[in-house]
């Protein structure tokens, strides 16, 4: 396991190096007025996503080890014109804030150590690293059949991939204490243009490190963190844009947000008024134009996602939108299967409801009911509390003002569309800049009793927040520390462990047919046929069945059948089939191997 780790842990500081070598150049087309240490973070954000970007476009003529290095290899050298420049930067520190920040960025390095494990419930499992696995073994980046979100827009992913070729299984885990950093440094200095100082900004930092809602989708594979840390680093550029560059550059951050997640989709004409809002003493561009130049660019740098989409399945959106769904002919997916895909959306993104009272009482609902929209433990009392006085202290700002009616339209937004705490990050980092602000500002006319309210109620949201996230990785951490534990884990966590060690050592086995679709094909090294998808897709048009796939055995040329018994159904293949030969047998697994198909 310590060499596993240790192998991780370089491939990410050579991805770090990578990162900021295609980012380099992000510096020169920042806004004058940018500190030093903004300059950095947005190059560190964008070589990110340009890392991504340049891999999956490659990914689709070659995606081999010897194409991964060259790319990352390129992005290192390059990282030697910025990297040694950053050293230099120095960063005041305020001591209990900094300490926050870094407890929980190294539980989630050592916790991101640990071996992933997981049914199909577990996002990472289920298709975050799922596809990465697949591209590399098979040498091209295509979306995996079977699983439709691999389908999604993929640049975390692809950074994942590179990751794991040389790296291991372990090295994306461990990636999420720097690009979870990434985000913190930004809303930091996010807080800063608002008018806090240093140590003000910590406190906006720890804050949010200690946020369990905003944790949840920031580790375990998950790209929520890294989606609202494009969208913020646009924020932050639009607001003070006066240049074409600018604009230029605010687009392709935007277009980075389309290409990692959906959503951003719908967020795009919403950002786009940080570029198109009047300034005093405005000059050409006009607005109009300014909005034309960030919207091309920001299509020119999410096309690679949905034109490949639109060319390999048939719709750019995959699965396409409830409203094109007739228009369009999809691969893969049934009307039926479609219909119960969307039926699942609304489900799931229906929190407390739509009405007009449902919205105003998103502050009390967000802060103490968050896992009614699939949160983890809330977002503490400080934005409740401390929120609204920072807005009041600060709205002659002309920047507070346009940061907050942005913010406010990307919460309706949100609300309007599919209530998932996940996708809210972006606005959960503005409200709590609003709460320090207001904290900064209630110390110049509270007295000390009122002080100390304000102190209890960041003290209480950081203490929950630590306790939360604490036990969500308390498995992980026990695991990395412990081996006995972490094969306990992989016993108990890891759906017919067996019959996968079984399958991934026994050198006769070339390709195994899971006919079950809840069974996690991560977990296996083989390559694999899996005819029905956990959404509904339908690999093969002509078999619906799995009777009708057992009938067609020698198209699919595979050498074993796992067969289990799962939460959906029975063992599915019929006993005393001909050409089968049991070869491996646990409670509720079965393989058998393929003798002859004739």
């Amino acid at each position: 396991m310590g060499l596993e780790i240790l192998k991780a842990s370089v491939v990410n500081i050579i991805v770090v190096f990578s990162v900021f070598g295609f980012g380099c150049w992000i510096p020169r087309a920042l806004p004058k007025t940018f500190s030093r240490l903004t300059q950095c973070t947005c190059c560190w954000v964008g070589g990110f996503g340009l890392l991504g970007l340049t891999l999956f476009v490659i990914g689709h003529l070659s995606f081999t080890r010897a194409t991964i290095g060259i790319v990352l290899a390129i992005g290192v050298l390059a990282g030697f014109t910025i990297v040694p420049r950053s050293w230099r930067l120095q960063v005041p520190l305020t001591r209990p804030a900094f300490a926050i920040v870094g407890i929980v960025l190294a539980i989630t390095a050592i916790a991101g150590a640990a071996e992933p494990v997981g049914d199909w419930g577990t996002d990472g499992v289920a298709y975050h690293y799922v596809g990465p696995k697949v591209w590399l073994r098979n040498g091209i980046v295509r979306p995996v059949a079977d699983n439709a979100p691999t389908s999604y827009p993929s640049i975390v992913e692809m950074v994942f991939a590179s990751m794991m070729a040389f790296g291991g299984q372990r090295a994306p885990g461990l990636s999420a204490a720097w690009t979870l950093a990434m985000f913190l440094a930004i809303a930091a200095l996010l807080g800063c243009r608002l008018g806090l100082d240093v140590t003000e900004a910590w406190w906006v930092a720890a804050l949010l490190a200690a946020m369990p809602a905003l944790y949840e989708g920031s580790h375990s594979g998950f790209v929520d963190a890294i989606y609202a840390t494009f969208i913020l680093v646009a924020i932050r550029i639009g607001l003070d844009a006066n240049e074409t560059k600018h604009f230029l550059l605010v687009g392709f951050f935007c277009g980075l947000a389309m290409a990692t997640k959906y959503p951003a989709l719908v967020a795009f004409p919403f950002l786009l008024l940080c570029v198109a809002w009047p300034r005093k003493n405005d000059k050409p561009p006009t607005a109009l134009s300014t909005v034309i130049l960030a919207a091309a660019m920001a299509c020119l740098v999410a096309s690679p996602i949905y034109l490949t989409n639109f060319i390999l399945l048939g719709s750019p959106i995959y699965p396409p939108p409830a409203g094109a769904a007739n228009l369009l002919h999809v691969k893969y997916f049934s009307p039926p299967a479609l219909h119960e895909f969307y039926a699942w959306s609304i489900r799931r993104g229906n929190g407390h409801g739509r009405a007009l009272w449902h919205f105003f009482t998103l502050p009390f609902s967000l802060t103490y009911h968050t896992a009614d929209f699939h949160g983890a433990g809330g977002i503490g009392l400080a934005p409740l509390a401390l929120g609204p006085l920072g807005l009041l202290a600060s709205w002659r700002d002309s920047f507070a003002r346009r940061l907050a009616v942005i913010g406010l339209l990307l919460l309706l937004l949100w609300f309007l569309t599919l209530q998932e705490s996940r996708y809210l990050i972006h606005f959960y980092a503005i409200s709590v800049i609003f709460a320090v602000v207001g904290w900064k500002y209630s110390r110049s006319f509270l007295g000390g009793l009122g002080k100390i309210l304000c102190a209890t109620v960041v003290f209480i949201s950081i203490a929950y927040g630590l306790v939360m996230i604490g036990r969500a990785r308390a498995s992980d951490l026990h695991a990395v520390f412990s081996p006995v534990f972490a094969e306990h884990r992989r016993h108990t966590q890891i759906p017919f462990m067996e019959s996968f060690d079984f399958l991934n050592h026994d050198s006769s086995v070339t390709s195994v047919l899971f006919l079950d679709p809840s069974v996690p094909a991560y977990f296996s090294d083989r390559e694999y046929v899996k005819p029905f998808g956990q959404w509904g897709e339908q690999v093969f048009s002509n078999l619906s069945t799995p009777a009708e796939v057992l009938s067609h055995l020698d198209q699919l040329h595979v050498s074993h059948i796992l067969d289990v018994q799962s939460t959906i159904s029975d063992f599915r293949v019929p006993p005393n089939l001909p050409a089968l030969i049991l070869v491996f047998e646990r409670p509720g697994q079965r393989i058998y191997k393929v003798v002859s198909t004739q």
